[in-house]
């Protein structure tokens, strides 16, 4: 990969929303922190977990940390059917940085086949996506990649308009894998990612973390985001099985209010709850305005669990006192090469794959692997995957 590998090397991304209280009672069993691993343990070190529970939850954290495999989603194809072509690229918000970052790969990976890239910044929201789309259909672009789950059906009009063109409009993690190769009909094709799967991953690290007793969990969540919904409804299942007596109560904030709404709408709860021991921002870049509710608080029993988002800068916080326990998400490089490969599939005719093949894994880092970020190439999911989608493509 050479100088993309080095110029792509950093951040990840997302979460969103306005205001919705809701509290859910839940009620079971909880039992160890995420970096135990001694197997059996005493119904005492299990809390109110199960022996089965508590056994299946350290599994279920010591599969998700570690390193993924590569898996071709697709047959090898020539890729440089698509030279000179032209691809619009649109993150779902330029401030969040997984997802900005994302869009420049996927910019800098149509590049190495010839085809030219263009990156459009914006704000997030429809007010930010639509110019975009307008002007992909005015320049007569080829291809458009929606970045970090993008909903079409928020500017049908527009996307309808792309593909009547003849623009092929590719979604990059509009999807979730649970609903295995279901795609949205108003795209041309998309990618589908473990989103569900991942964030449970991330509660039971909480749940181990916290099974002595049944706790109660304040969530952060962006439902203009279609992946903020599934990993919400995950959460809650998550909870109902294992921690069926913990409280979880939540707001919604939308992504261009994330700076200013999120801090005093945990900084509220906080005050009006003291009672809740877990905050779980369902996306990091949801981390830093939750962080500084945290700490103003004077709560130094308080951490952050969920932050899907793999992005590098807030994981190498986590030892620095950034009270941060989860974060899963990602390789940014990893999502792009995997939009791309789904991108070109379509250009050159070779056919879209299942958005479910289409996926790129997700990793849960805590604090037990938290250095692999700096310490394996790609951000901690190595070096495997960019030369297996490159020979994938015919070009080496």
């Amino acid at each position: 990969m050479g100088s993309l590998t080095k110029r792509v090397r950093s951040t990840r991304r997302l979460t969103l929303c306005a205001i919705t209280a809701s509290v859910v009672v839940l009620s079971s069993a909880c039992t160890t922190t995420a970096s135990d691993s001694s197997g059996a343990a005493d119904s005492s070190d299990r809390g109110f977990l199960s022996a089965e529970d508590f056994a299946t939850l350290q599994d279920n954290v010591k599969k998700a940390t570690a390193r993924p495999s590569f898996v071709a989603p697709g047959p090898p194809f020539d890729a440089s059917a698509a030279k000179g072509k032209k691809v619009f690229v649109i993150p779902t918000a330029s401030q969040l940085r997984q997802c900005d970052q994302i869009a420049k790969d996927v910019v800098a990976l149509s590049q190495k086949v010839g085809m030219t890239g263009t990156y459009f910044q914006n704000s997030g929201g429809p007010a930010g996506w639509i110019p975009g789309m307008q002007q992909a259909v005015s320049q007569h672009y080829d291809a458009i990649v929606l970045v970090c789950g993008i909903d079409p059906n928020l500017m049908t009009p527009q996307v309808k308009a792309a593909t009547q063109a003849g623009i092929a409009v590719i979604d990059s993690g509009l999807g979730d894998t649970s609903d295995g190769a279901k795609s949205d009909p108003l795209v041309t094709a998309q990618t589908n990612i473990p989103n569900a799967q991942s964030i449970r991953r991330a509660m039971d690290v909480a749940i181990l973390d916290h099974r002595k007793e049944p706790f109660t969990a304040f969530l952060i969540t962006s439902n203009e985001v279609p992946s903020s919904v599934v990993m919400e409804k995950a959460i809650r299942d998550e909870f109902a099985r294992y921690c069926p007596k913990c409280v979880l109560k939540s707001t919604n904030v939308a992504v261009p209010d994330w700076g200013t709404k999120i801090q005093p709408a945990v900084s509220s709860a906080l005050v009006s709850d003291p009672d809740i021991k877990v905050v779980v921002p369902i996306y990091d870049g949801m981390s830093a305005p939750t962080a500084a509710a945290i700490r103003a608080s004077g709560r130094t029993d308080l951490k952050m669990y969920g932050c899907y988002g793999g992005t590098p800068e807030y994981i190498l916080q986590m030892p620095k006192g950034y009270p941060m326990a989860t974060n899963i998400g990602p390789s940014h490089l990893w999502r792009a090469y995997a939009v791309v490969d789904q991108m070109l599939r379509v250009l050159t005719g070779a056919g879209a794959v299942p958005a479910d093949k289409a996926q790129d894994p997700e990793r849960l880092f805590t604090m037990d692997n938290y250095q692999e970020v700096t310490s394996v190439p790609n951000d901690g999911f190595g070096a495997e995957f960019p030369a297996a989608y490159e020979k994938l493509w015919g070009l080496s």
